[in-house]
Formats: structure tokens, sequence, C-alpha cells
């Protein structure tokens, strides 16, 4: 997990300047949910307070703040006598969830089809250039990408057009999602697969198939369900 102080123990300049306007308890969500993405936190694991608070390098009032702020999201979760955990999503919710994502993911990719500038399109494809020449997509260990518009499924959502498909996407749903996504990607042989499903949207989008583009994402989501249930 990253630490939040420096190899001298100074505070990091997250502490020191706003030059980003992200707080010390922004920061530590940001850290927790990638943490819990990457499986680092696994389902079910324990959030030692402790523990945490010494490898972040931080007092354990920001570290609580953010964890409520994780409670909200339903990333993690109160247990009498045992304290905070990971929420673990049983294999029916994970199910239920991708069936929906299937739906809401091929229609924000049709309508981002028939929406998006031929430079919104270049920019979109460029960013899969970049995601190629990740460490782990290179190595064919998983497909992790940051998040907001560093994500590709993140960047089709808003270039919807469709406030409601966004707020679904890439606010109720999004963490959830990149969780199992992730855990897709991780899969022997998933990570190049899913790379080149994304690509070849992009190829349908470029040429403006909307309906193409959207049976496309609606296979490569089915896929990554598929291989979550093989798991």
């Amino acid at each position: 997990m990253v630490s939040l102080v420096n190899s001298e123990g100074e505070s990091d300049s997250v502490l020191r300047t706003n030059v980003v306007a992200q707080s010390l308890s922004d920061k530590v969500v940001d850290i927790l949910i990638e943490a819990i993405e990457r499986g680092e936190l696994a389902p079910g694991a324990r959030i030692r307070e402790a523990s945490i608070a010494r490898q972040l390098g931080i007092s354990r009032g920001p570290l609580r703040e953010a964890l409520s702020r994780l409670a909200g999201r339903k990333l993690v979760e109160y247990t009498p006598n045992l304290g905070m955990r990971v929420v673990v999503t049983s294999t029916d919710d994970i199910r239920e969830i991708f069936q929906i994502r299937e739906v809401l993911e091929g229609a924000a990719t049709r309508l981002a089809t028939e929406n998006m500038s031929e430079a919104d399109l270049v920019d979109l494809a460029a960013l899969l250039e970049k995601h190629r020449h990740g460490t782990e997509l290179q190595v064919g260990s998983a497909y992790y990408q940051r998040a907001g518009d560093l994500d590709f499924h993140f960047r089709i959502a808003q270039a919807s057009g469709n406030a409601r498909l966004v707020d679904l996407l890439c606010r109720d749903l999004y963490h959830f999602l990149r969780i199992h996504r992730f855990r897709a990607s991780s899969s022997p042989g998933r990570a190049a697969i899913a790379f080149d499903e994304h690509r070849a949207i992009v190829a349908a989008m470029t040429t403006r198939d909307a309906h193409l583009a959207e049976t496309l994402m609606r296979q490569h989501i089915r896929g990554a369900l598929e291989r979550l249930s093989a798991d």
C-alpha cells in the first residue's frame, strides 16, 4: 500500500499544500479504494487501523474519516465484535450487477459512438495506447486502469451524454465494478483478451457503427462475468 510519508519521515506534499485541492482524508480514500480494487485488501479482510495508519504515516483520525466514507460507498462494513471489514459480495450479487452493467454500458457505448467528436475518439484510442504500455498488461498478469478519465469504461460512460447513465456507471456502481473488473482481468490470459476487446470497441466507434460498438461492449462484459464465474 502506498505510504503518505517520504523516506525522511516528513509529511507528503498532500499534508503541506492544497495544490491539488485534496484533503488528507481524500488521499486516504483513494489509496484504500485502490488497495481494495487490487485485492491488497481482500474481500472479508479485517481493517486493522493501527497497521494501516502506520503504513500511511498518518493518525487514526483521517483514516477513520476515510473508512466512514468507504462504508457509505458499501466497500467496507462494520461487524459487531469483529470491527471494520472489506465487504464480501455474493456470487449472485456479482452476476446480477454484471447483467445490469452489460445493458447499461452497452447503451452508453452506443450513445458515445453517436456523440463523441473525432478528436474525442482519437483521445480514446490514445488512452488505450497508454494502457498497452502498462507493466501488468505487458506481462499478462492483469489489466489495471486508474480511476476516472484514465479508465476506458469511465470515459465512455461520461461521453454517453446521459446523466442517469453517468450516475449509475460512474458513481453508484463504479468502484464495485472496478473491483470485479480487476479480478476478471487477473485470470490467466484475460488481460490481453480484454485489451484487444477494448481496441475492437474503439475501432467500431471510430467507424460510427453504434450497433456493433454496443454489441462488442456487451460481449466484452459478458466475457468478464464468465471468467469471474469460472474462477
